[in-house]
């Protein structure tokens, strides 16, 4: 500084001489101190421009670090909001993650009860405190102005009368159960009910939902807090909501499980009863068809020794013994023979269906050879296929034996043949084949007649059953024939079918076992 001043003080003297030209060589000497001067406060001037621009720079500086010391306080202070927003959250998270392993708990214990009633028994003290809460009542409703408390936490009997008689009288137990949703009530709300629930229950804060279950009983359910710390209502009613559903559900399966229970016990009693009346039917049927298969067989045998004398007799007048007889008296008394004939062949079956019933016929299991079988049955009908011009044919198939009583299998099958051939036009044809069907054989006859409808096939081996088809009112017969074949195969351990189209033809299936 005292360089600068000295500077301008030599500036202005030199000047103050070159005014005055005091001499020639003063004023040369003057011009260069005047020039020294001005270069000197020049460099001042240039150092006091360094200095004022430090110093704004270092203003610059410190308003930069006082920025940066606020961004950094502010930046503080938020963190220390959100570590403490991160602390409550978690502090929330731990306890709705305490209420759902809670729940989970319940869930599994609620799994094993059997009876509605019970679930109500089960709401435990870790649930409630798990929760975030220190007392809780649940009771279950039969009607919409009773409950009867069947779990108490942190209450004792006398309390939960004096509640039972609020939530009653105040009409606050039928809101609940008219509208299940959780409610959050604290004692700074202006209605006098809330505050009176809240002074017998000994709390600030609480909650109250209903518990409605499709089938089952209702229930009514109150969690009630003591501390005042951070209240969270929206959290502490959607926990509550869902452990009433939870409660619900677990009162809908055992109100379905006691319901299915006890159905299960009516029907297996049902059951037991039905059982003993089939079986008793069952019996009397038994007796009831061996008195039939008894009267049958004592009939059948008392019908043949007149039937043998009418045959006896008939034959005698018809050889002439007694006198020549007109061609009349001849065509009736072969009348009497072929209805006698006719007879006997119908007592003859009653006989056997009965027998075999009864299981007093056995059936002889031997190799029979079906080339001879089929020829014999062929040679029994062959006049009948030779009057109605009937093409017959027999596919064995590789086929050389089956296994059976001869006697009883030729019946079968001249039984299916004579049907086949009394239905079938002049001019049709008729096939037998037969075909291995794994441990089965398989005899089919096929006809082109009439056919069979579909109302008349189910019937079609029942005794005495014959279809009221108008052919049958041309074709004779006793309606045993089908029935003995199906006993005599059934005997052999076999299965008789049918398959008929109405006009184009049937089919015949006899299934035999191989062994």
């Amino acid at each position: 500084m005292t360089r600068t001043y000295f500077a301008f003080a030599a500036g202005l003297l030199a000047l103050f001489l070159l005014i005055f030209h005091v001499h020639w060589a003063v004023d040369i000497l003057m011009i260069f101190v005047l020039i020294g001067s001005l270069l000197a406060l020049a460099q001042e001037v240039l150092a006091f421009a360094r200095r004022l621009e430090r110093s704004r720079r270092e203003l610059a500086e410190v308003e930069r670090l006082r920025d940066a010391y606020d961004q950094l306080d502010r930046q503080a202070k938020l963190i220390i909001r959100t570590d403490l927003e991160l602390h409550r959250t978690q502090e929330e998270l731990d306890q709705r993650l305490a209420s759902l392993m809670s729940l989970h708990q319940l869930g599994r214990s609620l799994q094993v009860t059997m009876r509605p009633d019970e679930v109500f028994g089960r709401l435990e003290t870790t649930v409630v405190t798990n929760f975030g809460f220190s007392k809780g009542l649940l009771g279950m409703c039969a009607s919409l102005d009773t409950v009867e408390w069947r779990s108490l936490i942190g209450v004792n009997q006398d309390v939960a009368d004096r509640l039972k008689a609020h939530l009653i009288e105040s009409g606050l137990l039928k809101q609940i159960l008219t509208d299940p949703r959780p409610r959050f009530l604290q004692d700074v709300s202006d209605d006098p009910m809330t505050h009176t629930l809240l002074e017998r229950l000994g709390v600030p804060a609480a909650v109250v939902a209903g518990v409605i279950p499709h089938a089952g009983p209702s229930g009514c359910l109150l969690l009630g807090r003591i501390g005042r710390g951070v209240i969270n209502p929206k959290a502490d009613e959607e926990l509550v909501s869902i452990l009433t559903n939870q409660l619900a559900i677990a009162i809908e399966n055992s109100a379905l499980y006691e319901e299915t229970w006890r159905g299960q016990r009516e029907l297996e009693r049902k059951v037991q009863e039905r059982t003993h009346e089939l079986a008793e039917a069952n019996t009397g049927l038994v007796r009831l068809n061996k008195a039939k298969s008894d009267f049958v067989s004592a009939v059948s045998h008392e019908l043949r020794t007149p039937l043998a004398a009418i045959k006896g007799y008939a034959a005698l007048l018809g050889s002439g013994q007694f006198g020549r007889l007109a061609v009349p008296q001849s065509e009736r008394i072969a009348k009497i023979e072929k209805h006698a004939d006719l007879l006997t062949q119908l007592i003859t079956n009653l006989l056997d269906i009965a027998r075999i019933e009864s299981g007093r016929v056995t059936m002889e299991r031997q190799p029979i050879p079906v080339e001879e079988l089929l020829a014999s049955v062929q040679e029994m009908v062959h006049p009948q296929l030779e009057a109605k011009r009937i093409r017959y044919a027999v596919d064995m198939d590789g086929v050389k034996t089956l296994l059976g009583d001869p006697q009883h299998l030729q019946r079968v099958f001249v039984n299916l043949l004579s049907n086949a051939v009394k239905y079938t036009p002049e001019g049709g044809a008729i096939r037998v084949g037969l075909k291995r069907d794994g441990g089965s054989i398989l005899a089919e006859v096929s006809d082109t007649g009439c056919g069979i409808s579909a109302e008349d096939l189910p019937k079609l081996f029942q005794e005495f059953y014959r279809s009221n088809a108008p052919i049958n009112q041309q074709i004779r017969g006793t309606g045993l024939g089908l029935a003995l074949a199906k006993r005599i195969v059934e005997a052999h351990r076999g299965h008789i079918s049918v398959m008929s189209d109405q006009g184009k033809g049937s089919t015949f299936t006899v299934s035999l076992p191989i062994e």
